[in-house]
């Protein structure tokens, strides 16, 4: 299946895309995966809330893109997608405005594949354990016999990272992004974007894979100055920004959609400001961008211009730190659907 997609993408991208989705759901089916999973799946999929109304627990799960638990019940008038084999459940896209060109396949592909699981699936695989240990939906008895069966005990590191080359033995995908489980609190690859946290226990892994969610939305892209590797527990107070904030409300501050203005004509511009906020002295600073001290001093007399503040002094330092940390919030938090299978 892996290597017709990647045949089809150079001819025919539209049928690569919608195979993508089968192949999606067929192998958390062959993982064992839990309902939410799948759930999750559709959603990630989607770029869209998705929604299934379990009749025979009476409950409703309701997940956004990027793989939240969302609260509230409200179905809505969406269209309905039964689910075959189990009266009264059916899933749901909350999508606004015209239906996306996958969406049908998606709804179709979720209930087939919650068909499957509640007909006797195969036992989980490792992948299908590992998204049952960090599923905040799970049971504690399933989560306890999942974590069981991976063999872990004590701290246990969450990386969660949108790239494909993320290697683990323990490894699987969470909506649209990869998630692998490292003993410990060993170092994480490098070459990779990601977020980690760190589960002072196994029990506690929803807990961490949620914090590695919010680690990533300040991740750098690789080869850039600032980190692409982030730990939750470096964040301290700035954590509480990513989790707080919407990337549509970092969007609206002025001060980003400054910096995005500025960034269309001198893609220099924020790579910059972390040079300067980060290094003790702009002759650092200047070393550290690969540019003479004169052409920094430059930079940083017209960004003052253009900016309306200066990024070096004072309070314009602090509101330059927070401005980047709100541009990053605003520009990590689309994941890039994961294609290949772990």
């Amino acid at each position: 299946m892996r290597d017709l997609i990647g045949k089809l993408e150079v001819v025919d991208d539209d049928a690569a895309s919608a195979l993508r989705v089968i192949d999606h759901f067929d192998r958390l089916v062959d993982e064992g995966s839990s309902t939410a999973a799948v759930v999750r799946a559709a959603a990630a999929l989607a770029g869209s809330t998705a929604g299934l109304h379990d009749a025979a627990r009476g409950v409703v799960k309701r997940f956004a893109a990027d793989g939240r638990t969302l609260t509230g019940e409200t179905e809505g008038d969406w269209h309905h997608e039964p689910v075959p084999g189990q009266p009264g459940s059916w899933l749901w896209l909350e999508r606004t405005g015209e239906d996306g060109p996958l969406d049908a396949l998606i709804l179709e592909r979720a209930a087939r594949a919650l068909q499957a699981l509640g007909t006797g699936s195969p036992s989980p695989s490792a992948g299908g354990l590992v998204r049952i240990a960090c599923d905040p939906d799970a049971t504690d008895a399933d989560r306890q016999d999942a974590v069981a069966q991976l063999g872990l005990t004590g701290p246990v590191t969450v990386v969660l990272s949108p790239s494909a080359n993320l290697r683990a033995t323990l490894i699987s995908t969470v909506g649209a992004l990869v998630v692998a489980l490292l003993p410990g609190t060993p170092t994480i690859p490098e070459g990779i974007r990601a977020g980690a946290a760190t589960a002072p226990d196994p029990r506690a892994l929803p807990t961490a894979l949620e914090q590695a969610r919010t680690a990533l939305r300040l991740a750098a892209d690789v080869g850039g100055l600032a980190p692409a590797v982030v730990r939750y527990e470096d964040l301290g107070a700035l954590a509480v920004i990513a989790e707080r904030i919407s990337a549509d409300e970092a969007a609206g501050v002025g001060d980003v959609r400054r910096l995005d203005e500025l960034l269309a004509g001198h893609p220099w511009v924020v790579e910059t400001l972390h040079a300067v906020l980060d290094q003790p002295s702009l002759r650092q600073s200047a070393a550290l961008l690969h540019v003479h001290h004169s052409t920094l001093q430059e930079r940083l007399t017209w960004l003052s211009g253009q900016l309306g503040y200066s990024p070096v002094k004072g309070r314009g330092r602090q509101r330059a730190a927070v401005a980047v940390l709100l541009w990053r919030v605003t520009h990590g938090t689309d994941p890039e659907i994961v294609a290949e299978s772990h």
